[in-house]
């Protein structure tokens, strides 16, 4: 295909995305919607924090930090795995525009990363929205007090580690959709189950350390844990050699990633085609 055909086919799969997305409500009520979801999230974070505090000297603000970073920035993981999850099965029974775009000059391949992107562009809104009112709730209301500094935050390492972190999921994201494509009752609970172990895996709101060595051993491999360190370290101001490691690691699983996932994709897309499985009716 020809770039200017692969932009065109991005940018209208990101239309069609959004327009799929708020089409069931007006602005502000999807706005509030795309609040409440991740800051919900957080206060459940926030407040277990607060107990702690209140039992124990672990709980400092450091440790408040700690989370509350990891809590806010693990909102991409959690939209794109649940834009790419619903997709196929959106897409395939619910529209039944699948084997139409199927069809289409342009790839099916183009067209899951526009969509794809599309939940990148509303993580980014729910992460600008959730920052702000997580700030005004915990310290301008409860007091606590979070020791980051969000203008002196390392900007290029920031926007680097979102860039490698956004194409891991994706990556992630296309194995959803390649087992999605070959099943028909399990896009409901997919994105669960994957963005459940990366929370309990990926360093979220403790460390790595306390895990048991299995444990300690999964994390290792995944992708989340090396980029919720790096989006630590560009708040915290931690630059050394520890971060440049984690970068590489970040690069190294995002490439690891984005293969496997291109495999299983296409393997899934070759055998549905084979199958007949793009035009399944699902009838329950």
């Amino acid at each position: 295909m020809a770039v200017d055909a692969i932009l065109r086919t991005i940018k209208q799969a990101i239309w069609v995305g959004w327009k799929v997305e708020t089409n069931w409500a007006d602005p502000l009520v999807f706005a509030i919607y795309y609040l409440i979801r991740p800051l919900s999230s957080l206060l459940i974070v926030g407040f277990v924090f607060l107990v702690g505090r209140a039992v124990g000297s672990y709980f400092t603000p450091e440790y408040f930090a700690f989370m509350f970073i990891g809590n806010s920035f693990f909102i991409y993981v959690t939209q794109i795995m649940m834009t790419m999850s619903m997709l196929i099965h959106d897409d395939r029974s619910h529209y039944e525009v699948l084997k139409h775009i199927y069809l289409a000059p342009c790839s099916l391949s183009w067209y899951i990363i526009g969509r794809s992107l599309n939940g990148v562009l509303n993580a980014s809104i729910s992460l600008a929205m959730t920052l702000g009112f997580g700030v005004l709730i915990f310290q301008g209301l409860l007091g606590v007090q979070i020791p980051i500094n969000w203008l002196a935050a390392n900007f290029p390492l920031l926007a680097l580690t979102l860039m490698l972190g956004v194409i891991c999921f994706i990556g992630m994201g296309f194995i959803l959709c390649g087992v999605n494509i070959m099943t028909s009752k399990v896009q409901f609970m997919l994105s669960d189950y994957v963005s459940g172990i990366l929370y309990l895996f990926g360093g979220v709101v403790f460390l790595p350390a306390v895990l048991p060595s299995w444990g300690q051993a999964v994390s290792s491999v995944l992708p989340i844990t090396y980029f919720l360190s790096c989006v630590r370290s560009s708040f915290l101001q931690q630059v050394s050699a520890t971060v440049q490691i984690d970068l590489l690691y970040l690069v190294v699983t995002m490439i690891g990633t984005m293969i496997l996932g291109f495999l299983i994709f296409r393997f899934a897309e070759h055998k549905a085609r084979k199958e007949g499985l793009i035009d399944r009716k699902e009838e329950y």
